[in-house]
């Protein structure tokens, strides 16, 4: 029998997108699987259909820096599918794509319109991404513990990158554009390319609708909306989970049309931080995550971290340490260091790699 889902869509605009952004932020400690969607207009560069990898990301960047994000849409679930309210989802509209002059595909442009989106609202109302940006990246892709989860989200990750690097233009390489996607969103599923992976789901060669309808979820809203396209992800995210076993390793931070560049990439980090990790002194021990409230101002690969409190007040931890950190692993500190005093805040010098932001997952 199908599960029915009707969305409850909060449309955020300039004029609350603090407000919500606070509201999603609180969410996130409860709710910490986060679908996103985007809706942009179109394609300048199409992709041959066999191309390699680097060419298709070559296409990513031209067509990602030639144009302007239209719509951002999230919703969130805790690990048992559960919404904080039936259906909700919100979607951040955006007022950088100008429907007069800015680059475009017409016919991307037309579906988005059949389908609701009224450009020149977004014109007059969206949110200025070049002012939001560092709020957006701060409340609600920086330090929560979640896992972000896409459908064939190769170009979502591209301009949700382009927006909370304040407009900058993508990397030049796609193992560099990796690393970067890996910073921001840390464990993150593709969907498109997990279907590969689970029988009856056509190798994965299906679109989200179709998707939908095979694990028998009934979504009521209007597609091509990113706030109720990332619910129907979640939910889709959901189902699948009680089918197969898919929040493995393997799938994290693989995107459909460059698998191949993104299972190098990762081995290629996994080799490195191994030789890394053999080079560090013998006085080491695993500490078990550490809760408390950290300061975060990150240059390209290090972090000084301001540690003001923490649930763990007789943790030893050193006044100052070179560490290693991974996303997937516990943090690596030296055995021998004076008491932590949770009152006085210490500073600490980390150096992690290759995902310099994640140590967030254990300090937040």
């Amino acid at each position: 029998m199908d599960r029915s889902i009707k969305a409850s869509t909060t449309d955020v605009w300039m004029s609350n997108v603090v407000e919500q952004s606070l509201v999603i932020e609180d969410l996130l400690r409860y709710f910490p699987i986060v679908a996103i969607d985007t809706e942009f207009p179109g394609f300048l560069r199409d992709t041959p259909r066999h191309a390699s990898d680097e060419q298709h990301y070559a296409d990513v960047k031209h067509n990602v820096d030639g144009t302007s994000i239209i719509q951002f849409g999230l919703a969130l679930f805790d690990a048992s599918g559960n919404q904080p309210w039936p259906g909700c989802c919100w979607q951040f509209n955006f007022a950088d794509f100008d429907p007069d002059l800015s680059a475009s595909s017409p016919n991307s442009i037309r579906l988005l319109q059949e389908s609701g989106h009224d450009l020149h609202k977004n014109r007059r109302n969206g949110i200025k991404s070049a002012q939001c940006y560092s709020l957006l990246r701060h409340k609600l892709f920086r330090g929560h513990n979640a896992k972000y989860i896409t459908f064939h989200g190769l170009y979502d990750v591209a301009y949700l990158m382009k927006v909370l690097t304040a407009g900058r233009p993508l990397p030049d390489t796609l193992p560099e554009f990796l690393f970067e996607a890996g910073n921001i969103f840390g464990e993150l599923y593709d969907l498109k390319h997990v279907a590969r992976s689970c029988p009856g789901l056509l190798g994965g060669e299906l679109g989200l609708t179709k998707l939908a309808r095979l694990v028998e979820l009934k979504a009521e809203g209007v597609a091509h909306q990113a706030g109720f396209d990332s619910m129907v992800i979640g939910l889709v995210f959901t189902e699948m989970k009680k089918r197969w076993e898919i929040e493995k390793a393997q799938f994290v931070m693989v995107l459909y049309g460059v698998e191949k560049a993104c299972v190098e990439f990762k081995i290629k980090a996994s080799i490195e931080r191994a030789q890394r990790l053999s080079s560090l002194p013998p006085l080491l021990q695993w500490l078990p995550p550490v809760h408390g409230v950290v300061n975060y101002h990150p240059p390209a690969n290090d972090a000084t971290i301001s540690v003001e409190q923490t649930t763990i007040p007789q943790l030893q931890l050193p006044q100052s340490s070179s560490v290693v950190v991974n996303y997937s692993s516990p943090v690596l500190l030296p055995a021998s260091a004076p008491p932590f005093n949770p009152v006085q805040p210490v500073q600490y010098y980390f150096h992690s790699w290759p995902y310099p932001m994640q140590f967030m997952h254990y300090f937040a």
